[in-house]
């Protein structure tokens, strides 16, 4: 069973709808990066049982993630985050290189019609 690194996010977002026990294998499994058999020994179960109740967390998470859809607006604004941070590191080099207001201007206008056609 390969990790999937996208569960410790959904987990910070959703981990309280999990139950206690699922919650706890999942932060186990994914936080403190314990193998299932680690988990298993700790947890007095087998290996087995800590695949199965890991897995339907993850069941629970994608499902509600996939209804509420918070990881998709996340990676929409650090998308756009991104976006803004370059424009505004071509503004400082223009600044530094070579000021001229248009230059800035439109760099300033196309910052602020990317957040606006962003959000609308």
């Amino acid at each position: 069973m390969a990790k999937d690194l996208k569960f410790a996010s959904l987990l910070d977002i959703y981990g309280a709808v999990l139950t206690d026990k699922q919650r706890e294998m999942l932060e186990l499994y994914y936080n403190e990066d314990l193998s299932l058999s680690e988990i298993a020994a700790n947890e007095g179960i087998s290996r087995q049982g800590v695949r199965d109740s890991i897995k339907r967390g993850e069941e629970t998470l994608t499902e509600l993630d996939g209804k509420i859809g918070t990881t998709a607006v996340i990676e929409k604004y650090e998308a756009l985050l991104e976006k803004v941070v370059k424009k505004c590191d071509e503004i400082i080099s223009d600044c530094r290189s070579y000021t001229t207001t248009k230059s800035v201007i439109e760099k300033l206008e196309g910052i602020k019609s990317e957040i606006s056609g962003e959000t609308a």
